[in-house]
């Protein structure tokens, strides 16, 4: 994994293609993002499956958050804007999909907590919502400055809806988990230390990455929006893929949900607002103006898991209707 990293590094350094430094650093900080996730799984299985898959859901988050900074400082504003959408439905589409499908196909119908799924599915409809609104506003009054005003005053609302959900959340009774943890457990100092490792080098590694995209993305045609919508996110989703599948092969599917809803409330409501600010700070004004295309994805997400939560019982055949709804995001993308 760390060496991975540093291959990355010094290819970069001493000038490598793009294309070559774009891989390497795009398979370093997917061994990254696993590391944070185990250790985060480890560091939080204690704490219950709430406070642990909040854990692993904010620390699982790192690489998306930290490569949307970087995009905006480097002038790449459509990837950073494509990254905030592609890691929502990354999380709601892909891994809680391939979650579904797997803890299905091992256990059958799994149950979950109705209430738990209901709220969290409002808040990714409050997500689209928030996202959504700003880019109606630009396409009617074309106003760059009210926009980017807009921009601004919605992030902070979304920032401030989700910390009043995390307090709503922590005073709910605890959610039920008889599953078996299962493997080797590792003790409190040796977790919070890969954490700390593993943090410093997703830092460094998405730097990297970042530099590499505009000579991968000119040396092998892909469509930028493709790169960020698709794998960008898949890079930096790794955590919640290797986390949340098996966690439900283990018929722990509140925790498997936890985490893959978690992950994509935070994005949505405080990833988006980082991004605003971020702009503000590096003096590259950035909009929460979306392409059509991407918020109809979003909405789609958003409506999937709303349908997910109904009934507090679901299967693998549910999980590959929100894998098929990635699928077509995905080829939509690219073919545009």
């Amino acid at each position: 994994m760390f060496a991975v990293s540093v291959l990355a590094v010094v290819l970069h350094l001493i000038g490598t293609r793009g294309q070559i430094v774009f891989f390497v650093a795009a398979l370093a900080l997917a061994a990254l993002a696993w590391a944070l996730a185990e250790a985060t799984e480890q560091a939080g299985e204690s704490a219950g499956p709430r406070a642990s898959a909040l854990l692993n859901a904010t620390f699982g988050n790192l690489p998306e958050v930290v490569i949307v900074v970087l995009a905006i400082r480097a002038g790449l504003d459509d990837i950073a804007r494509a990254s905030i959408i592609g890691s929502v439905i990354g999380n709601i589409l892909l891994v809680l999909g391939l979650s579904l499908v797997v803890g299905g196909l091992r256990n059958g119908a799994q149950t979950f907590s109705e209430k738990v799924a209901a709220t969290n599915a409002s808040m990714l409809i409050l997500g689209v919502a928030g996202l959504g609104l700003p880019t109606l506003f630009a396409a009617l009054e074309h106003d760059p400055q009210a926009s980017e005003t807009l921009s601004l005053w919605t992030g902070g609302a979304l920032v401030v809806v989700y910390i009043a959900y995390l307090y709503y959340s922590f005073n709910q009774p605890p959610l039920r988990d008889d599953g078996d943890p299962g493997g080797l457990r590792w003790s409190p100092v040796q977790a919070v230390g890969l954490l700390a490792v593993a943090a410093i080098g997703t830092g460094i590694v998405s730097e990297v990455l970042v530099d590499s995209i505009k000579p991968a993305v000119e040396a092998l045609g892909i469509p930028r929006p493709f790169v960020g919508l698709v794998v960008i996110p898949f890079v930096g989703n790794v955590a919640e893929h290797f986390s949340a599948v098996r966690l439900a092969y283990r018929d722990r599917l509140d925790f498997a949900m936890g985490i893959a809803y978690g992950s994509g409330i935070q994005i949505v409501l405080v990833a988006s607002a980082v991004a605003v600010l971020a702009g503000a700070v590096v003096g590259n004004d950035l909009t929460l103006v979306f392409d059509p295309l991407q918020l109809a994805a979003l909405a789609a997400a958003a409506l999937g898991s709303t349908m997910i939560a109904r009934g507090g019982e679901t299967n693998w055949l549910e999980g590959l209707q929100l894998l098929t709804i990635y699928l077509v995001v995905a080829v939509a993308v690219w073919l545009r």
